[in-house]
């Protein structure tokens, strides 16, 4: 009789334990994702001038695998392809120096469902000297 007063106790504990634990729902996530590289030309940047601060250089791609969908509910991260192969993220900022003149230089992106824009910034905003080299980019798109 005594044992099966502690097998009812043991029994009650553990079902009263169970039940008041929650179980979680597990929801499966697949995360998609590609990556896409983009070259833009030293003579293909173009002037941007709808800037209050001044003008810039762009260029824009366009990227039709950038949904709406992709846009609202994903994350794009871009990146400086660099001349010896590492990528930094955007926005980088880089200085130059020529004789006693020092300007920065800040490489950015936009994104829009279709496109992806580069655009590089001079501290100076002067549009008469187009960017000396070509620039590559890395855009990655998750999901």
């Amino acid at each position: 009789m005594a044992i099966l007063k502690k097998i009812t106790v043991i029994a009650i504990v553990t079902i009263a334990f169970l039940s008041s634990c929650t179980v979680n729902e597990i929801h499966e996530e697949y995360m998609n994702s590609y990556t896409q590289n983009f070259t833009v030309f030293q003579k293909d940047w173009k002037i941007g001038t709808d800037d209050e601060s001044g003008d810039y250089f762009y260029f824009e791609f366009r990227e039709p695998n950038l949904t709406q969908y992709i846009y609202d509910k994903g994350i794009m991260i871009a990146y400086l392809q660099m001349n010896d192969g590492n990528l930094t993220p955007l926005p980088f900022n880089d200085y130059w120096k020529e004789g006693d003149f020092m300007w920065t230089e800040q490489a950015t992106v936009e994104f829009r469902p279709g496109y992806v824009t580069f655009i590089l910034k001079y501290s100076d905003h002067a549009s008469d000297v187009m960017p000396y080299y070509d620039y590559r980019f890395r855009v990655r798109f998750m999901w």
